[in-house]
């Protein structure tokens, strides 16, 4: 194990590299590890950097282009959150009076090679779980959450990514979408919106020394770019006439009207799952921000946490990111959040 406690830090990291566990190796020359993980349609990525006062990761250890590392974060050293599989790049080396060094960085390491090709495919009379794992078991990633039962006559995929296009469609019907190692998770809204918070940052503990709240910046409502109304057309391609369907968001006041038209809508229930989620996408934004605080392995992307003592900013907030950074100096984990959608 990497342990930063007996450092006067916080934390403790086990390291596979290219199946291999090399954490008692690096365990002497590791001076920081950092992990940001995003919830919705970005990779998530570490960055670990080593004393490198004899030369190796210059020239013998340096990585290859394509190598991966697995990292396992714990808080004691018993219970440790698998942080996914990586694939190294841009090995940055740096130095000075005080050492040289090397950071190894990472991007979550695609499953094949599948998922970053450019594809064309259409999908006929299929409801959206059936596309999901078409897409998805092309590259060997499992489906896990909660997917609407929307049925499709026809949706195309025009030459992108199956990354994009399960983002796009995530987007437009009201899901959100990430990959895990091998899972992938599409989900809608309400299953992570709707959850109980994992944990509450009070107001109060940033007085505490031993208090889990840093600081906060950030916190705010806004209004530009969302809207308390909107609209989408959709056509019946048997009866020729083309539809309006509206919606309303009673937590936002003054927001604009958004209003969909020329986009291919098939059906009434297509245009309100568009709309909604359209709407969701941007009035999430009507509250939002940024919290540091003492190393939480339960402040994970994707997790609701809840806030008190903020008075009238009070609220439970989806994490869009969060980063862990456990060093000789401690282990302290910062998040962006956006409001929950009761």
């Amino acid at each position: 194990m990497i342990d930063f406690r007996s450092v006067g830090g916080g934390g403790v990291a086990r390291l596979i590299y290219r199946g291999v566990d090399i954490s008692s190796e690096l365990s002497p020359m590791t001076t920081a590890i950092n992990y940001t993980d995003h919830w919705h349609g970005e990779a998530d990525e570490i960055d670990v950097t080593v004393q490198d006062k004899d030369g190796l990761w210059k020239g013998a250890w340096m990585p290859e282009h394509g190598d991966t590392m697995q990292l396992f974060l714990s808080d004691n050293g018993l219970n440790f959150i698998d942080c996914g599989v990586f694939e190294l790049d841009e090995p940055d080396a740096s130095g000075g009076r005080g050492g040289d060094f090397m950071t190894l960085r990472g991007l979550a390491a695609p499953v094949t090679k599948a998922l970053r090709t450019q594809q064309t495919f259409g999908y006929e009379k299929k409801k959206l779980d059936a596309i999901v794992k078409e897409v998805a078991g092309r590259s060997g990633l499992s489906i896990e959450g909660k997917i609407d039962p929307l049925f499709f006559k026809r949706v195309s995929q025009r030459r992108e990514k199956d990354l994009e296009f399960l983002k796009r469609i995530a987007e437009d019907t009201g899901h959100y979408f990430s990959v895990r190692g091998k899972r992938a998770i599409f989900t809608n809204y309400k299953s992570i919106d709707g959850r109980k918070p994992s944990f509450t940052l009070h107001l109060k503990d940033k007085n505490r020394d031993d208090g889990p709240l840093i600081s906060y910046s950030g916190l705010k409502f806004q209004s530009k770019g969302t809207y308390s109304k909107g609209s989408a057309q959709y056509s019946d391609p048997d009866k020729k006439d083309v539809t309006k369907h509206e919606e309303s968001d009673s937590r936002v006041k003054t927001g604009d009207e958004l209003k969909i038209r020329g986009e291919r809508v098939e059906s009434k229930a297509h245009a309100e799952a568009l709309l909604k989620a359209r709407m969701h996408m941007a009035n999430r934004q009507h509250k939002v921000g940024s919290f540091v605080m003492k190393g939480n392995l339960k402040a994970l992307a994707g997790n609701v946490m809840g806030i008190a003592g903020f008075g009238r900013y009070d609220d439970n907030f989806v994490i869009d990111t969060s980063a862990h950074s456990v060093s000789r100096g401690g282990h302290t984990t910062s998040v962006e959040t956006a409001v929950a959608k009761k």
